[in-house]
């Protein structure tokens, strides 16, 4: 059994939300908002005699599809200055209840960010006029770790990376907290709204499709030894206190069922790193995703279900990020991503902070009260940890668990520890698991100091894990694991070597 990290959050939550730069995660809000074009204030409660305003985004209830802002430009870009980068724009925003902050624009500034970390081998940047090599068909696979199964042995692992240095932004899962909200009948609740509160500051969070949600005290500034209180706020609600010493369970009992309705509404965001580094396998991806997207959609009994994609690559290339609103029209969506083309980037990290707040703040989410909602975030490198950026990933973390939906990274080649440690971060603290491609015991897309050995996974085809994933969130609505997924493809009758 892992040792627990011996490090306790002592820093407070006003200065957590100070440094946040503007983020809305987190914290229960008060006011209300109403639709227009132009977002309203609400206030933070910090304690009982302090607030902080910020902006809360107007809601959206229509996707039709179609790239926010127009299709960007795919080629160009990647100097050592931003002039004439295309940005794309945020776009409206979507659900009033704590969507993470994105800002009007995004214009590509050389001056606004530091200087990029020196790393001791960055990647070429990559030959735009060369030409195309001959396309690899052949399938991409993968496996997948849950670091919310083995917590203990995840802690150790982001020691380990401590001590050696490995940087990532701060989300500190010590004293995590599982909480499962039932209906009276004892069937879990998705989309429930649970309040945890410590002190006078309450945090709404929202649990995924099996009914459940992490609280993780030290990520929002409260000492892991704090008492903590989870309330489902409807009707006769019941609450639990807690006491986060060490990693812990509570159930909560909602006098409501789930919301989520039959077929399932489902909103499945592909967030796609564009950048050069992944021209080796982008066509690749993208096949794997068309082929996903005809899955899920195939899925018996079917969900009701749409497709987004946000891209990202890096400042001073032709856009930073670019958003493909939701849309139910799976042959739009594919048309859509086969335009997709890998381009830029230069030096090895790229903007998947602002990738991932755009994905959660453009496209026209549904009521996270009353859907599934998962993001695949497909990349081969971290972001720029020591840049200055409006919404880091952290606070977009903390907007995923408030909003209920789930980060499942797939680390593509040439992805390093720090890449494993952010993308790890991700899945953990959202209740998903960490996938990457794996061609053989050997080749997996992890970093030299990761603990995933290769017997600790079991390796598929990618398209049939992503897909097995989804279904398994929806059978999770009812526990009856009764989803059937369509088979394209035998699966392996062996693993690889060493598995």
């Amino acid at each position: 059994m892992r040792t627990k990290r011996t490090a306790i959050a002592t820093a407070t939550l006003l200065a957590l939300i100070a440094s946040s730069c503007g983020s809305d995660s987190a914290i229960e809000s008060t006011g209300t908002s109403s639709v227009g074009s132009t977002p309203v204030t609400t206030e933070v409660v910090v304690d009982a005699s302090t607030t902080v305003p910020v902006p809360v985004p107007v809601p959206v209830t229509d996707a039709g599809g179609g790239w926010i802002d127009g299709e960007p430009e795919w080629s160009g870009g990647g100097g050592e200055t931003a002039e004439g980068a295309d940005a794309a724009s945020s776009g409206d925003a979507l659900y009033s209840e704590a969507p993470a902050t994105v800002p009007a624009s995004r214009e590509a500034s050389a001056e606004e960010s530091a200087p990029a970390p020196d790393f001791d081998s960055p990647l070429e940047e990559p030959c735009v006029d060369c030409a195309p090599a001959a396309a690899d068909n052949t399938p991409l696979r993968a496996g997948s770790v849950d670091d919310n199964a083995e917590f203990d042995d995840f802690l150790t692992y982001l020691d380990r990376l401590d001590s050696i240095g490995i940087e990532r932004r701060d989300f500190d899962p010590t004293g995590r907290i599982v909480a499962t909200v039932t209906d009276d009948a004892g069937a879990t609740v998705a989309g429930a709204r649970v309040d945890a509160t410590v002190g006078d500051v309450t945090v709404a969070l929202r649990t995924t499709a099996d009914g459940t949600v992490r609280f993780h005290p030290a990520a929002y500034g409260f000492p892991v030894d704090s008492s903590v209180t989870f309330t489902v706020p409807s009707g006769d609600s019941v609450g639990a206190s807690v006491t986060a010493e060490a990693d812990s369970a509570v159930t909560v009992v909602s006098p409501e069922a789930s919301a989520v309705g039959s077929p399932v509404a489902l909103d499945v965001l592909f967030l796609l790193d564009a950048t050069g580094s992944m021209g080796d396998e982008i066509d690749r991806l993208k096949t794997t995703i068309d082929t996903v997207a005809d899955r899920i959609a195939a899925l018996d009994p079917a969900p009701d279900v749409r497709f987004a994609m946000t891209l990202y690559r890096d400042e001073g290339d032709a856009f930073v990020t670019s958003t493909y609103d939701f849309t139910g029209d799976v042959a739009e969506f594919q048309s859509a991503l086969a335009a997709v083309v890998a381009d830029g980037g230069g030096d090895y990290p790229e903007a998947l902070d602002e990738g991932l707040a755009d994905a959660l703040g453009a496209p026209a989410w549904r009521d996270p009260a009353e859907a599934v909602q998962l993001v695949f975030v497909v990349a081969d490198a971290p972001p720029q940890v020591t840049r200055q950026v409006e919404v880091p990933y952290s606070d977009s973390i903390r907007t995923a668990i408030e909003r209920g939906i789930k980060l499942f990274p797939i680390a593509s080649s040439n992805a390093d520890d720090q890449a494993e440690a952010v993308f790890r971060q991700m899945a953990q603290a959202t209740g998903a698991p960490f996938v990457f491609l794996s061609q053989g015991a050997g080749g997996a897309s992890v970093g030299e100091n990761t603990d995933i050995a290769s017997t600790d996974y079991e390796e598929l085809a990618l398209d049939e894990l992503v897909v097995r994933l989804v279904a398994e969130e929806l059978s999770d609505l009812d526990g009856s694991g009764d989803v059937s997924v369509p088979t394209t493809s035998a699966p392996p009758t062996t693993n690889p070597d060493g598995q």
